[in-house]
């Protein structure tokens, strides 16, 4: 007896182990449990994570949930939009069991639960498009789409004026998945938005019409600004030449002004006059390049003043002038012009008499 006492402590310590393994379990902060007994659910009772005891199976039986998000996908379905188009879409739900004893009883497992939510999210995705047009869904213009607040019914249901009218699409996926089988669906949305062929073609033309009207606009107010900016630009070149043409004339009669002095000097003075009129005529024949004349100067005007031996009146008088202005100053004396004048006057006199 004594030398079987190690093995019969053994023995009890290996029946004690295996009854605590049947009779403990553990719940993961991950998971959600629901204990049957006979296949029956135990009425509240709720397992925090943590170590519990039951009975041993086969009294006893655990049922293990995993609570994190999923993401289920909906293969390629065609729906209608109340404007009758017609768009091919996939939808996506992300989603997690809440309530695990409802899961149980009206799923029974979490491989049978993905073609609940196909189920429920593809009757509301058809139920809801029927509320929105193409244009809606497909637009050039961010504040006419309308796939937000798509999602959103999808989700909750639709909600506010609308509901009355919406029918079984009031409800929503979230409500219907809690309320059926215990699921939570945290978000659902569209993934994918396709269209046929026949709708693409009629998408694009609105979509043309669209920029086409666009720019027209544009162009209208781009001309609208040209034509303005012409005007303003008409209007001060006319200020600019208005002023321009009274500052031109202002100038033009300063100078006639000032020339009708010189010509009432010259029509006292007509030999400096002439001889002003040959030095600028001789001037401008020279400037033109390198010309020779073989002619006689005495006889061809200008080209009188050319020649060293004469002298006309009008130069008689300027070198009389001279040589006065000269004597004057070595003498520090006034000039007389009256005096210079009559010898000027005789000196054109004997210069004429001269030429003659």
């Amino acid at each position: 007896m004594t030398r079987n006492l190690p093995a019969i402590l053994v023995a009890l310590i290996v029946i004690v182990v295996i009854a605590c393994m049947m009779c403990a379990f553990q719940v993961r902060f991950t998971e959600t449990v629901v204990v049957t007994r006979f296949d029956r659910i135990l009425e509240n009772k709720e397992y925090e994570p943590g170590l519990h005891f039951k009975a041993p199976w086969p009294i006893d039986r655990v049922h293990r949930f995993d609570t994190r998000l999923r993401v289920f996908e909906t293969e390629f379905r065609q729906a209608a939009t109340r404007d009758q188009k017609t768009v091919i879409l996939t939808s996506y739900a992300t989603w997690r069991v809440q309530d695990g004893r409802k899961f149980l009883e009206a799923v029974g497992s979490e491989d049978v639960a993905a073609p609940k939510i196909r189920d429920l999210l593809e009757n509301q995705v058809q139920l809801v498009l029927r509320r929105y047009d193409l244009d809606q869904l497909v637009n050039t213009e961010e504040d006419q789409m309308k796939m937000p607040q798509l999602e959103k019914e999808f989700l909750e249901g639709v909600q506010g004026e609308g509901a009355a009218e919406a029918g079984a699409a009031a409800a929503g996926v979230k409500k219907a998945a809690m309320d059926r089988y215990g699921i939570e669906i945290v978000s659902v949305g569209v993934k994918r938005l396709g269209l046929p062929e026949s709708v693409t073609k009629d998408v694009f033309d609105r979509m043309m019409a669209e920029r086409e009207n666009v720019a027209r606009k544009l162009r209208a107010e781009g001309e609208s600004e040209a034509r303005a900016i012409r005007d303003e630009a008409k209007e001060v070149a006319q200020k600019i030449r208005a002023r321009a043409e009274a500052y031109a004339k202002n100038i033009v009669g300063e100078g006639e002004a000032m020339a009708a002095s010189y010509y009432a000097y010259f029509e006292k003075n007509r030999e400096l006059a002439d001889f002003l009129k040959k030095l600028e005529s001789v001037e401008t024949i020279l400037k033109s390049g390198q010309i020779t004349l073989v002619i006689d100067a005495d006889k061809f005007q200008p080209f009188d003043l050319l020649n060293p031996g004469k002298k006309t009146q009008a130069l008689s008088r300027i070198e009389a002038d001279r040589d006065a202005a000269l004597e004057a100053a070595k003498q520090d004396a006034p000039v007389d012009r009256t005096a210079l004048a009559e010898a000027s006057n005789q000196n054109d006199e004997g210069a004429a008499s001269d030429g003659e």
